[in-house]
Parts: C-alpha cells; sequence; structure tokens
C-alpha cells in the first residue's frame, strides 16, 4: 500500500514539475517571437487634433521596475516600457507642444492612482492649459481623488443618469490590529519603539491603538481634509467652509449628477459619446497616454541623473520572496558608479518613495549621497511615501522638495521580536536550546525574553535613534532640541513637513529636476533615468537577468496587499532594530 502511494505521489510530483517547467518555456519561447515580431512594428500614427486621454485603470508605477509583471499582459506589450508617473507628466509638457494634440481628457471611471500622484498630475495639468489648449474632465463617478485631478481641468463633464455614483466624503483610516488573533495561535510579538509615536508593529503587540499613534493618524487626516477643501474651493469657487460643512454632514455623499451640477462640483451634464461627437473626434484621435510615445532624441546636452529609490531598504540582496523591488546599498551603488562613469551627468535627483526599512542600509545609503554630492547637486523628490527610512537617506540632499501629500517624517526605531513558544507547544514542537556565552539565545523564538535581554536590545535601538537625529540635525540644520520636538516617530504630510523644516519646498519631481537644473547652472538637459525602463522582451533577454532566479522576476498580484505588507515587514525586520513606517490602509 505504502508502495502504491509513493508511486502516486511520485507521479504528481514529476507531472505537477513537467508542467511548471513547460510553462516556463513557453513563456520564453513566446516571448521571443513576439520580440521578432513586433519589434519592428511602428506605434499607430497620431492624427491632427487627437486628444490625449489619462486613464489609469490599473494604476500607476512610481518607478521602473527590475520585475516582470504579466498582469493585464498582451503580446503586443512585449516591447513597450511601464508607464511611470514620470512618463506621464513628461507626456503631458510634451503635448503641450505637439501641433498634434489639441487637448487632454481625464477619465475619471479608471483613476486607480495614489493622492500625491494625482496632485502632481493635476498641477502639471495646470501648466499644460497656459498653451491655450483644453483639459476636460469626464466621468461616470467621482470620489475624493478622481475630483481631485479634475481640479487641473477646465471643464467637469458628467454622465447625466442617476445610476452615476458620486461619493465626496472626508477621510479614514484602517490599521487592523493582530494580537487576539496571535494569541489564539500562539504567537506573541513585542515590539520595542524609540519614540512615543513611532506606531510600527503595535498592530501585532496590541490589539486596540495607541493615544499617541491615534494622534498622529488624526493629525494626517485633518491635514489631507484641509488640503482637499482648500483645493475645490480654490478651483471650483466654492466657499470654503460651505464645502467643508457639507463634507462634515455628509451631504455629497450618493448625490445625482443632477445635485452635483446644482452645487457647482461639475459644469455640465453629458455622456462621454455625445462629448466626442460634440468635438467631431474620431476614435482614432483618442490616444492612450499609454500609446503616447514621445521620440527619443540624443542631444549632446548635459544630463541630469533621476534615480527611483522605492521599496522597502534592506540589507545587501535580501529582497522578499513576493518579488517586491527594495532598496540596497550593493544596489544603489551600482548606480552611482554608473553616474560617476558618465561625465555628462551634472545633477541627481533621487526620488524617494519607501516607509523605511533596515537602520544599517539606510546609513550606508546616506553616506553615499554624502561621497556624490562631493561632485554633483542632489536634489530629493519625496514620492508617496518618504519617512523613517526613507526620510533618513533623504536628509542630506542639497535640497528637499514634497507634494503637500506625502507622509514623511516618522523619525524613530522600532524592533519586533516574534515569539513562537506557544504556537510550538500546541502542535507538538519542544525546542531544546543548548547555550553557551550570555545572550546567545537572546533571538531564540521559542524564548521569552527576559527584562534584561530587552532592555540591552532597547540600549542598541536608543543609540541609533540619537545617530538619526544627528544625521537629520546635521543635515536640515536643525538644533537636536528643536529637531525632538517633530521627532518621537511622528508622520507629517508634505505641507507639514514644510512648516516644521524637514523638507525645503512643495512640489514634485518636475520642481525637483528644475531645482537641479539650477543648482548645476545648466541652460540645457536632458534626463536618464536609473533603474533604466525596460521593456519585458529587454528585461528577459538582458545580461543582467540571467543572473536571476526566472521566477523571481515575476511579481505575484492579489488580494489583502496592505495586510500582506504587514506581515512580511514583520517577518523581514524581525529581530533587528528597523527605520519603518506602519501601514495604514485608507
Amino acid at each position: 500500500m505504502d508502495t502504491i502511494k509513493s508511486a502516486v505521489k511520485w507521479v504528481f510530483k514529476t507531472t505537477f514539475t513537467v508542467i511548471i517547467v513547460f510553462a516556463v518555456l513557453f513563456f520564453f519561447l513566446a516571448a521571443f517571437i513576439a520580440k521578432i515580431t513586433y519589434e519592428n512594428i511602428r506605434p499607430d500614427e497620431i492624427l491632427k487634433g487627437s486628444y490625449l486621454v489619462l486613464s489609469f485603470p490599473s494604476g500607476l508605477t512610481e518607478s521602473p521596475s527590475e520585475h516582470i509583471n504579466l498582469q493585464g499582459f498582451r503580446a503586443g506589450d512585449i516591447n513597450k516600457k511601464a508607464l511611470t508617473l514620470y512618463n506621464v507628466l513628461s507626456d503631458i509638457d510634451h503635448a503641450a507642444v505637439d501641433s498634434r494634440i489639441k487637448g487632454i481628457f481625464i477619465d475619471l471611471d479608471n483613476w486607480s492612482i495614489s493622492a500625491e500622484h494625482t496632485n502632481e498630475i493635476s498641477s502639471s495639468l495646470v501648466k499644460f492649459r497656459e498653451s491655450g489648449k483644453p483639459v476636460t474632465a469626464l466621468g461616470s463617478g467621482l470620489d475624493k481623488n478622481n475630483y481631485l485631478a479634475a481640479m487641473g481641468a477646465d471643464e467637469i463633464i458628467m454622465d447625466p443618469s442617476s445610476s452615476c455614483t458620486i461619493i465626496l466624503n472626508g477621510y479614514s483610516a484602517s490599521v487592523p490590529y493582530f494580537k487576539d488573533m496571535g494569541d489564539k495561535l500562539g504567537i506573541t510579538v513585542n515590539a520595542i519603539h524609540i519614540g512615543k509615536y513611532k506606531g510600527a508593529g503595535e498592530n501585532f503587540s496590541r490589539n486596540s491603538m495607541s493615544e499617541q499613534y491615534k494622534e498622529s493618524i488624526e493629525k494626517i487626516l485633518n491635514d489631507r481634509l484641509d488640503l482637499f477643501s482648500v483645493s475645490v474651493s480654490e478651483r471650483r469657487e466654492i466657499d470654503r467652509s460651505v464645502f467643508t460643512g457639507r463634507i462634515d454632514k455628509g451631504e455629497m455623499v450618493f448625490i445625482t449628477p443632477q445635485q452635483a451640477l446644482e452645487l457647482k462640483l461639475v459644469d455640465k451634464l453629458m455622456s462621454f459619446d455625445d462629448v466626442v461627437k460634440e468635438k467631431n473626434l474620431k476614435t482614432k484621435q483618442l490616444v492612450d497616454i499609454g500609446d503616447y510615445v514621445i521620440p527619443e532624441e540624443n542631444n549632446n546636452v548635459a544630463h541630469i541623473a533621476v534615480i527611483f529609490a522605492e521599496g522597502n531598504i534592506v540589507d545587501g540582496y535580501n529582497e522578499t520572496a513576493f518579488g517586491d523591488d527594495t532598496i540596497n546599498p550593493e544596489k544603489f551603488e551600482r548606480i552611482l558608479d554608473k553616474i560617476k562613469k558618465n561625465k555628462d551627468i551634472k545633477a541627481i535627483v533621487l526620488r524617494v518613495n519607501s516607509p523605511g526599512g533596515s537602520a544599517l542600509a539606510s546609513e550606508k545609503i546616506l553616506r553615499k549621497i554624502k561621497s556624490i554630492k562631493q561632485d554633483m547637486p542632489v536634489v530629493v523628490s519625496m514620492g508617496p511615501v518618504a519617512a523613517s527610512g526613507g526620510y533618513y537617506i533623504s536628509c542630506h540632499a542639497d535640497k528637499i522638495f514634497a507634494d503637500p501629500y506625502t507622509i514623511t517624517g516618522s523619525i524613530g526605531v522600532v524592533s519586533l521580536l516574534p515569539n513562537l513558544k506557544g504556537i510550538s507547544e500546541k502542535i507538538g514542537i519542544k525546542n531544546e536550546t543548548i547555550v553557551k556565552g550570555k545572550y546567545s539565545d537572546i533571538f531564540d523564538l521559542t524564548k521569552d525574553q527576559s527584562q534584561e535581554d530587552i532592555q540591552i536590545i532597547r540600549g542598541s535601538m536608543e543609540k541609533i535613534y540619537t545617530e538619526f537625529k544627528a544625521r537629520v540635525s546635521e543635515g536640515r540644520n536643525i538644533s537636536e532640541i528643536e529637531l525632538e520636538k517633530i521627532a518621537q516617530g511622528q508622520i507629517w504630510t508634505g505641507r507639514q513637513a514644510k512648516e516644521n523644516g524637514l523638507v525645503d519646498e512643495l512640489g514634485g519631481l518636475n520642481s525637483a529636476i528644475l531645482e537641479a537644473k539650477k543648482l548645476a547652472n545648466l541652460d540645457n538637459y536632458d534626463t536618464v533615468i536609473y533603474p533604466e525602463n525596460r521593456s519585458i522582451a529587454e528585461k528577459i533577454f538582458s545580461a543582467e537577468f540571467e543572473d536571476k532566479d526566472i521566477l523571481s522576476g515575476f511579481e505575484n498580484a492579489g488580494y489583502f496587499q496592505n495586510e500582506i505588507a504587514m506581515i512580511k515587514n514583520a517577518f523581514l525586520f524581525a529581530n533587528r532594530p528597523a527605520l519603518i513606517l506602519p501601514v495604514i490602509i485608507e
């Protein structure tokens, strides 16, 4: 009987392995064929009088990914590069002087991007309108995010159907707490915090939100609501107190398009088809932003390098098994080496989108930034999040730019100490430990830490916190006494950070690039992007990809990504001090 079971297991295991191998081989064969087939196909010609359509149904990438994402992949996409925020901003700027482009449509029904990205694009659209070309926002639904995008338009047109969904409400944040679940499973986590507002990890060690963490989140939500209200009241010429009052009372939740028109939230009620017909546009005159390709020019001018630092900050090549992009000192050094060898590069813009991570890795990256500052100016542009370790690597830039919606700060340290003793006993695992030397079992996952253990870990963390503050104090020219008032793990919006001195200016990536141009005394310039934005075909057949595990190049997509991020971070930074921002679900 055992022989039969073993044989059946072997058959299933072998069959599964063969299927996986053939699937991978088939993909590579298909990719190779598609590369040959499509590499000489030119994109459709853009007709004169066309409208550029800003539509982001699958979100918008902050930076070029080094991984391969097959979500929504089509064979024709094999040579198409990822659509990034930088591409979108550049496309909008180029469209302003492109004689073929008559105007821009904002597709409000396909706007799945962050508030920070939305605000940067909206600001870029305001500048686009200076060309005299119109920007029209169209949709059958409104929420805070796509309505913020519509603030960059000359005209907001809503579908007249009463079936349309309009929800302009306030802001909320949800943080799941796992302690009770851990208690039932027999898993406990001891979260040690340096900085009374440092909330990262408390949802593993507590079953409710601390007052300090609650205060931090409320401060962020209040400022975001104020930012949103100011933007709407100024651009729609609605009294700010009236608009805020309507939000507080929920008077703009599930209202009809007709009501939205009466409240001056929109300018006109008309279907998308009718708008297209009114403007005498053909289908081919609607150009999706992803299909708008700007010809690359090799001008003999100085370069500004734009480095995208996105993801958790980790030691070495320690990337998570989930295939996320990470920031590590080795990867950063490779990029800086390329920049040093390129004599045309005269300035650097470091775009940071990171909640932080390893304290040591953050320190190593900061050293490299301080070193290259001796050769050229470095300007930081903060993305949606540049907090804790993300702020650490930013603090010595010549200038720091942040969007008003950016989340930054979180100057503090946290250590998570998981204990699996309970679950081990429940499932019948007995762990025997032999100790040679004091503290040699300090990170034993089945040991209850003593107060002496906790104290020695806390002492190390306090030294890291002191070093963190010293780096910020020196880089930002803030006394440590004044810095302590805005540190302690407190998080800030970009606007609040501008007020307390953690950032220099409010602005997006374009603003940071212009500042780098100014600091480097450049008349004309081109930008070079790191990591390079490459198509799927270029990634597969590149020399760099040959050195990687095949499956590590593919991203996993699924549900509960925020919850998964929390658990991943808990294990990624377990048993070591980390500079990490808590995950907040909005």
